[in-house]
């Protein structure tokens, strides 16, 4: 089983679900009913929410340890300088 592939494909799949279901939901109710409109309304009534986002977001983007793909990009940045 290639569990790269999968994950690409749950990420892509992901994507196009929440874009779904966010066009559907402003068609049928309009912009405050967008999942952007209920983060900002949560982010405003829960101030620790926009933290918890950026922790998230750290998670999922902070450097790992280089790999195969990592590695030649990092070498490709060392090489323009």
């Amino acid at each position: 089983m290639d569990y790269k592939r999968m994950t690409v494909y749950f990420i892509c799949l992901t994507i196009v679900a929440i874009a779904g279901y966010d066009v559907f939901v402003i068609s049928k109710g309009g912009v405050e009913t967008s999942i952007s409109m209920q983060m900002i309304q949560w982010a405003h009534k829960y101030p620790a929410f926009p933290f918890l986002m950026g922790f998230t977001m750290g998670h999922l983007f902070w450097r790992m340890g280089d790999n195969s793909v990592t590695k030649k990009i990092a070498e490709s940045f060392k090489k323009d300088k």
